[in-house]
C-alpha cells in the first residue's frame, strides 16, 4: 500500500470536518447493481465482511478498478512501447527548484519533481524492454546513474521512499455510468503523465459529478437530466487529455539526434511566446475547458456580450466563489429586479439569495455550481431561465 499523500491527508481532514469518517484497507469484494440500488459486498482488514446498501456508487479505485471490471467495461486503449522509473527520495545539491523541471537528454528525459525541503520525485524514460522480459523495480543505484548521466551535476539521491517502474496505458471506457454506478478518475482514464493532468481530471470528473448528485440525493433536482450529462461531458473531456497527453508523450520520447534538435528548437521557440505559454497553462490546467455540447446546455443566440453558454464563467476576485456554499445553487449573474427577485423566492432550492454583477448590463448569466455557464439570456427574459430551472428540478 503506497504511503498516504499529502492531498489524500488534507482531503480527510475536509471530510472529517464534514462529519463523514474516511475507512482506510476496506476491500470491495463485489457488488450487485439494480434499478432501485446498488448492495456491496466488502472485507475489513481483520477479514471480517458486511453487506451496504446504497442508492449510488461512485467507482474511483484507480486504473484497476474493481467497480469497473464489475460493470464489465471495456478499457479501450493501448499501451506506450517505453518503460519509466518513477522514485520518490531524497537529494543533495540540487539547484533550488520551485516548479516541475526536465532535463533533456539524447538518452530519453529525466523529469524532478519538488515534493518537500529535500525531497523529490524523479521520472526518467527507461527505453523500451525487451519482448517478453519482466522489467524489476529500480535500484537507488540505478537512479543515481541516471541522475549523474541526465541531470545536473553534483546531484546524490538517499534516502529512497518509493522506486517503481511503470509503462504508460492510454485508455478509457466509453461511458462514465452504467445505472447507479459512475466512474470517476483513474478508473474511468489513465493516460501519459505528461502535462500533470491526470490529478487536475479526476479531480474536475468528482466536481463535475458530485454537485450533481448532490442536488438528486437532496430531492431538489430530478435524476435526468442531471446526472446523464455527467458521462456526456466528461467523457469528451477523457478523451481531448489522453490525445494531448499521448501527443507530448511522442514528442518528449523522439529517437534520434536530428530529431530531438528539431523538437528542441521549436519548443524553445514557441514556449518563448506569451500567448502560447498562455494557451498551453490554460490547457494543461484544463481552465480552458468548456461544455458547448452538454445536454445541460443551453445555446441558443443570447444576443449581447459575455461568456457563451458551457464556457467557464470569469472568476471574480470579489465574494465568495460560486458552489462554495454549503449546498450547490444555481447563481444568477444579471440586474436584479421584480423579475429576478421573483424567481430567486419561487427557485430558493436551486438559486443563491443574491444575484451578482452581470457580465454585461443587457444580459442573465445563470452559472451552475461547478463555474459554468448552464444558459444565457437578455435582460428581463425571466421567463426563459425559470423554464430551464423547472426542467433541472423535474426532468
Amino acid at each position: 500500500m503506497l504511503p498516504q499523500s499529502e492531498t489524500e491527508r488534507l482531503m480527510e481532514q475536509h471530510l472529517n470536518a464534514l462529519g463523514v469518517e474516511v475507512e482506510r484497507r476496506v476491500e470491495l469484494i463485489r457488488f450487485v447493481a439494480d434499478e432501485d440500488a446498488v448492495t456491496a459486498f466488502l472485507r475489513r482488514p481483520d477479514g471480517s465482511e458486511e453487506t451496504v446498501d446504497v442508492d449510488w456508487m461512485i467507482g474511483c479505485d484507480g486504473a484497476h478498478s474493481i467497480v469497473r471490471h464489475g460493470l464489465g467495461m471495456e478499457f479501450e486503449g493501448d499501451t506506450m512501447l517505453s518503460h519509466f522509473i518513477l522514485a520518490d527520495l531524497h537529494l543533495a545539491g540540487v539547484p533550488p527548484l520551485d516548479e516541475i523541471k526536465t532535463y533533456w537528454h539524447e538518452a530519453g528525459p529525466l523529469v524532478i519533481f519538488p515534493i518537500g525541503p529535500g525531497r523529490y520525485r524523479v521520472v526518467a524514460d527507461a527505453g523500451e524492454p525487451k519482448a517478453g522480459e519482466h522489467t524489476p523495480d529500480p535500484t537507488l543505484e540505478e537512479v543515481q546513474s541516471l541522475l549523474d548521466q541526465r541531470g545536473p551535476a553534483g546531484v546524490k539521491a538517499s534516502d529512497p521512499v518509493w522506486l517503481s517502474g511503470f509503462t504508460i496505458n492510454e485508455r478509457k471506457v466509453a461511458d462514465y455510468r452504467a445505472g447507479r454506478v459512475f466512474l470517476t478518475g483513474d478508473a474511468a482514464h489513465v493516460h501519459s503523465p505528461a502535462g500533470g493532468q491526470g490529478m487536475n481530471t479526476g479531480m474536475q470528473d468528482a466536481i463535475n459529478l458530485a454537485w450533481k448528485l448532490a442536488l438528486v440525493c437532496r430531492g431538489v433536482a430530478s435524476p435526468e437530466p442531471l446526472l446523464g450529462s455527467y458521462s456526456a461531458e466528461r467523457s469528451e473531456v477523457g478523451r481531448e487529455v489522453l490525445a494531448n497527453a499521448g501527443r507530448l508523450t511522442t514528442l518528449a520520447l523522439m529517437r534520434g539526434a536530428v530529431a530531438q534538435s528539431i523538437r528542441n528548437h521549436l519548443a524553445r521557440l514557441l514556449f518563448g511566446l506569451s500567448p502560447v505559454m498562455r494557451a498551453v497553462t490554460n490547457q494543461m490546467s484544463e481552465l480552458s475547458i468548456g461544455y458547448p455540447s452538454s445536454p445541460l446546455t443551453r445555446a441558443e443566440g443570447h444576443g449581447h456580450s459575455g461568456p457563451g453558454a458551457g464556457a467557464r464563467a470569469p472568476v471574480s476576485a470579489a465574494g465568495h466563489r460560486v458552489g462554495s456554499g454549503d449546498r450547490p445553487r444555481f447563481v444568477l449573474f444579471a440586474v436584479a429586479d421584480e423579475g429576478s427577485e421573483a424567481l430567486i423566492a419561487r427557485r430558493a432550492d436551486l438559486l443563491e439569495a443574491e444575484t451578482r454583477a452581470p457580465f454585461a448590463d443587457d444580459g442573465i448569466w445563470l452559472v451552475r455550481p461547478d463555474g459554468y455557464v448552464a444558459m444565457t439570456a437578455r435582460r428581463g427574459e425571466w421567463d426563459r431561465v425559470g423554464a430551464y430551472l423547472d426542467w433541472i428540478a423535474k426532468g
